[in-house]
């Protein structure tokens, strides 16, 4: 998590951005426990699920994954739920959410085509 907030705090310098840093800080944990998963631990019929759960970013998905993925994804809806609830809660700012999921999105298809390639 250190290295995590190291890096927001690279893009995120200046102190009115301490918000910001967190939301980035764990967006780039959650990045790393899923590289993690499509590099050592998933099966390519494990990781098409998981890919395709992701896009479709539904609560209801989590019952086609394998039980060690489930944490994984729920974490990650949730983490975007928490994002949404406290730019919504600051009415005077641009929500950005949606855009930072669509990237999401296609970080975990890039790891699956990794995946794919390297089996």
């Amino acid at each position: 998590m250190v290295e995590c907030f190291f890096w927001a705090v690279g893009v995120y310098f200046e102190p009115q951005y301490s918000q910001a840093r967190v939301m980035l800080a764990k967006c780039i944990a959650m990045i790393s426990v899923i590289d993690d998963t499509y590099d050592s631990y998933g099966t390519l019929d494990e990781l098409i699920i998981f890919t395709e759960a992701v896009d479709r970013w539904d609560i209801s998905e989590v019952d086609r994954l394998p039980n060690y993925m489930k944490p994984i994804y729920t974490s990650l809806l949730d983490l975007f739920n928490e994002y949404e609830i406290k730019i919504e809660l600051e009415q005077d700012r641009f929500n950005g959410v949606h855009y930072v999921k669509e990237a999401m999105k296609e970080i975990v298809k890039s790891y699956y085509i990794e995946a794919e390639m390297v089996s």
